[in-house]
């Protein structure tokens, strides 16, 4: 029978893989196009036209080139009609010379130089090369023919990538001391959200693709990506075959999910006592003598409207207000009260130098100032300030000036009435 390596020894090149050159530009796939010279096919670089690979005469001898833009960058010197592998030369390239593997199909090719890349780019990372392993591998998948699973393998490659140069970045700015202040490296979230990227694409390409869904959960837990991470960590169990001889990798994955749910339930925690702490925290006390100052005029404030002359123009102008009332009647009462207080209340002003008689901002700046000690706990201010609003029937801010109060009409909303139907406030809809 027909061995297969004869067959292929046999059948001519129907596409080249150049790798390894030390110019970039050269390495990548090459196609058979069909047109021949010196008895041999001109193979074409299936992204940059003008990099072509042919046999070509040298005086009395003949060779195979590798030229871009008609200048020679790698050459070999050989009578064989089939393109060697190696002992090429570098003329107007750099070193090192490529490697020169010819397949009779163009899947084998894609395949072979995708292997390489993909050795390529984890040599890279171990040297610590992420950005670049990870611009190999975004290479390798541009081939033109992969099957799904070894794409979406190379994918998973490349969210490994993103996710070590996560680390990588973390690690780093702990060691220069970064995160005294509690901030991180933007580039660690941006690293690991690339590669939960790179393993959602893969996954969906292939649903059974380990790596993927096991590096995009670390990636998640990385960055406190709970559920996301989670989701991740149970594809990754689904993706382990049955059988006792995976059991570890189904143990390994059910044992991150466990982990990440534990650790988002301690993140929690210790958030919830945070925002305790934080409450608890003591505000910072007001001076004594802003206390006092406030103590005092609140009492002021407080006995002046105590007097006769302000309580019964004020019940005479209380009385007046009544259910179907206009507004526009209503301001002008409650402005009448408001003038009455301020007749009260601006001999007490002037005396601490606000020249509330006229000016409303010095109003808004004298009552601001009162309250201000109210809001602080201090009691008895709070209970005069209280007091205060229930003689004169105005809210605190309201006495200062009067504050326009926003209406909205929600008549028109869309909600679930009584009865249990749907639909506006004013009647009922039917569907």
């Amino acid at each position: 029978m027909f061995e297969f390596d004869e067959l292929e020894a046999a059948l001519p090149f129907e596409a080249i893989a150049v790798f390894g050159a030390g110019s970039d530009e050269v390495n990548g796939l090459y196609e058979d196009t069909k047109v021949k010279a010196h008895g041999t096919p001109i193979f074409r670089h299936v992204v940059l036209s003008t990099t072509l690979l042919a046999r070509e005469p040298h005086g009395c001898r003949t060779g195979w080139l590798i030229g871009v833009n008609r200048r020679p960058y790698y050459g070999i010197r050989t009578d064989s009609e089939r393109c060697p592998a190696v002992g090429w030369r570098p003329f107007k390239g750099q070193a090192p010379a490529p490697r020169v593997e010819g397949f009779a199909s163009l899947g084998d090719a894609c395949l072979r130089l995708a292997e390489a890349w993909c050795q390529e780019a984890e040599a890279l990372n171990d040297q610590g090369r992420f950005k670049m392993a990870a611009e190999v591998y975004k290479r390798a998948m541009s081939l033109p023919v992969l099957p799904t699973k070894r794409f979406a393998e190379i994918q998973g490659f490349r969210a490994k990538t993103y996710r070590r140069l996560a680390e990588n970045k973390k690690v780093s700015s702990r060691k220069q001391g970064d995160n005294d202040d509690g901030e991180e490296d933007p580039l660690v979230g941006m690293a690991a959200e690339w590669a939960i990227q790179e393993a959602e694409e893969a996954l969906e390409k292939d649903p059974k693709c380990f790596l993927a869904a096991w590096e995009g959960a670390i990636a998640a837990k990385h960055i406190g990506w709970w559920n996301k991470g989670r989701q991740l960590a149970k594809k990754a169990m689904q993706a382990v075959p049955h059988g006792p001889q995976h059991r570890a990798e189904r143990e390994t994955a059910s044992t991150l999910f466990l982990l990440m749910a534990e650790e988002e339930q301690e993140e929690k925690q210790r958030k919830v006592l945070e925002m305790q702490q934080s409450k608890q925290q003591a505000e910072p006390e007001v001076d004594a003598k802003e206390v006092e100052w406030a103590r005092g005029v609140a009492i002021q404030l407080n006995e002046a409207l105590k007097a006769e002359d302000f309580k019964r123009p004020h019940h005479q102008i209380w009385k007046l207000i009544g259910p179907g009332l206009k507004k526009k009647d209503a301001d002008m009462l409650f402005s009448e009260i408001r003038q009455l207080v301020w007749e009260k209340w601006n001999p007490i002003a002037w005396q601490h130098g606000y020249r509330t008689s006229w000016d409303t901002l010095a109003r808004k700046s004298f009552c601001a100032r009162v309250v201000d000690v109210a809001n602080a706990d201090v009691a008895e201010v709070k209970a005069l300030v209280r007091e205060m609003e229930d003689r004169t029937c105005l809210e605190w801010p309201d006495i200062a000036e009067a504050v326009e109060k926003i209406k909205y009409d929600e008549t028109w909303a869309y909600t679930k009435r009584e009865d249990g139907t749907w639909g506006t406030w004013n009647g009922p809809t039917s569907l």
